[in-house]
Formats: structure tokens, C-alpha cells, sequence
């Protein structure tokens, strides 16, 4: 069995969640951390038990031992760090969203299809077995055909006066943390993306998006509609609705490991999947597996796929006039 030794750049607290899931792995291991903080960096390295820290990342990248680099930092600093990677020869898994914009993403494509190189936005919600059987059912029509889905995902992080969602010179806003999940497993359900998106939003006095309500209309004629908002706390829940029943996803429907099915107002079936670990060890297992297999990235969440969540999320923004810093849009 090939063994994979991994580098995490941003020791935060992501990145201990997917400590926490690596840690359950047979056949990966984090090799090194990375920070432009050694405090940070030993304090991860001593928690898991971490045999290299860098304070550097190009010297980081220079560690011919490590095949796969998991990037945690916030957004704005993805698309130069997986740059960077790509560039010295690294796979790499990559915090959602992968890029602030859908260009960079395409860049970043190119280059990993030219090294030869996994490059895998590490959305986790789509790797979640849950889904995959949820979606088998539907596409089996156990709700009939689905007209729409509704969802709304928030938390009230006006509260957190250091909250990088506050701040956008750091990509923040309630859309790319939290709107995406909305987007991209509506994406996944319906296995389609969308032909038309309208929305409207409240701005902070950054210019960039406390609250966003978005309707999203296919090409198949079907809709999705969502509420994304980092200044109020919603139920968190998502609903697919068909012609014979409808799909309740209980809150956090993100990282869901249970699905209720109902028709005619009764509980028809129920999806049970707990998480061995956290949710994070699906994507990990299926990043080596991808890389085992020479492939560019998971079917899973393909390019096509991220490249498209980000498109829908790059037209919102244009919509209702949020604002980045120009240094973290430029490819």
C-alpha cells in the first residue's frame, strides 16, 4: 500500500480538524507544519505529534519527503499558496473556496494539468457518503422529479470583532465561507449547474456581504433559492423538494451524516451514515486515492464543478456590489 506524507500550510483551526481525521488514516501521515508563526507551528507540531515545522514555506515545499500540501490559510492567500505548490511539484488539497474568483481557478487548473498534479478544493460536504446515497435515491426518484431546494446557512460573527469573515482584505463575507455550501451541494444533488442567478445582499461598511438571499434557476427548469448571513444565526437546514415527497437535511446540513425522506407527509426512509472521525477523512482517503490513480482531481468535486460554484459566487458578487481588495482578485 503507497504511503503519503502530508505538509499543512496554516496551523488554525481547520487545520485541526483535519489533523483530528489524518490521524485515523492507514496510509497518511502529517509529515510537517508550516507558519509565519513558529509558536503556532510547534504548538500544532507538539499537539500531533508533528516531526517538522517550517517557518518558510518555500523550504517547506523543498522537503523532497512530502507529496501532498493541505492549505488551511484564509482565502485571499489561496490562489498564490497553491501556486506556489503546483509550481514546486506538490499535489495539493486546498481550504474552500479554492480561489476568490472563478480565473484563478482556471489558472490553477492549467497548471496542475500541465505538472500533472492533484489540485482538489477540499469542500468536504461533498464527499460525505450521506450525500452520495442521497443523491442515488433521488436520482432514482424516490421524491418523485425535484423542483426545488431551499437552504440557509448563518452565524451571528458580527459578535467576533476579530473574525476574518469581518474583514475583506482577507476575501471575507458570508457568501465564500458559508453561501457556497448552499451552492455547491445543490450543485451536487441536481448534478447540474445553474443557467441564471439573482440575488440581492446587505453590505457591511467593508463593502462586503453580511447577509445574501439568491435564487438559482437550471437548465433542467428546476430551482434552488438560499440565505447566507454572518450577522444572524439561522436554522441551518436544507430541503429538496419533489413531486411525490420532500428531503429534510437537519441542521448543520453541511455535514450531514443523516437524511429524512418523506412522502405523503409521513417519514418514508431514513439516511444513517455517522462519521467515523470528523467528515474530513472522506476528502483526505480520496485525495491519495485520486493521486494513486494519477488523476488532476476527484470526480467527486471535479474542476468543472468548483470552477462553476465559483462562477455562480463571483456573478452574486458582481449583483450586489461587493467589494475585494484588487491584489487578492489578480491571477
Amino acid at each position: 500500500m503507497q504511503s503519503f506524507n502530508w505538509g499543512v500550510i496554516g496551523p488554525g483551526s481547520i487545520a485541526n480538524t483535519f489533523a483530528k481525521a489524518i490521524a485515523s488514516s492507514k496510509k497518511g501521515k502529517i509529515l510537517a507544519v508550516a507558519s509565519r508563526s513558529k509558536e503556532r507551528a510547534t504548538d500544532f507540531a507538539n499537539t500531533y505529534q508533528i516531526e517538522r515545522i517550517y517557518t518558510d514555506y518555500g523550504q517547506m515545499l523543498a522537503d523532497p519527503d512530502i507529496d501532498i500540501i493541505y492549505i488551511a490559510t484564509p482565502h485571499n492567500f489561496h490562489y498564490q499558496q497553491a501556486k506556489m505548490c503546483l509550481e514546486a511539484g506538490k499535489h495539493v488539497l486546498v481550504e474552500k473556496p479554492c480561489t476568490v474568483n472563478a480565473e484563478q481557478m482556471k489558472s490553477l487548473v492549467e497548471l496542475a494539468r500541465q505538472n500533472r498534479l492533484l489540485l482538489q478544493e477540499a469542500l468536504w460536504s461533498r464527499f460525505m457518503p450521506c450525500l452520495s446515497q442521497l443523491r442515488q435515491l433521488l436520482n432514482e426518484g424516490i421524491i418523485g422529479d425535484i423542483q426545488y431546494i431551499q437552504s440557509e446557512i448563518g452565524f451571528a460573527f458580527q459578535s467576533k470583532v476579530k473574525s476574518r469573515l469581518l474583514k475583506a482584505e482577507l476575501a471575507g463575507g458570508s457568501l465564500l465561507d458559508l453561501g457556497i455550501y448552499s451552492i455547491t451541494v445543490s450543485q451536487f444533488l441536481l448534478q447540474e449547474h445553474p443557467d441564471k442567478v439573482v440575488a440581492m445582499g446587505q453590505l457591511t461598511d467593508q463593502n462586503i456581504d453580511g447577509h445574501v438571499l439568491a435564487n438559482m434557476r437550471y437548465p433542467s427548469g428546476r430551482y434552488a433559492q438560499f440565505i447566507c448571513s454572518m450577522l444572524s444565526q439561522t436554522s441551518n437546514t436544507m430541503r429538496i423538494v419533489g413531486t411525490a415527497g420532500y428531503v429534510n437535511l437537519a441542521a448543520c446540513f453541511w455535514d450531514t451524516d443523516t437524511a429524512s425522506i418523506y412522502r405523503d407527509g409521513k417519514l418514508h426512509k431514513s439516511i444513517d451514515i455517522p462519521h467515523p472521525v470528523n467528515g474530513f477523512e472522506y476528502q483526505i482517503e480520496e485525495c491519495m486515492r485520486c493521486v494513486e490513480q494519477n488523476m488532476q482531481c476527484s470526480d467527486v468535486m471535479s474542476h468543472r464543478d468548483s470552477i462553476g460554484v465559483l462562477s455562480v459566487m463571483d456573478d452574486i458578487r458582481e449583483q450586489i456590489g461587493v467589494q475585494f481588495p484588487d491584489s487578492i482578485e489578480v491571477v
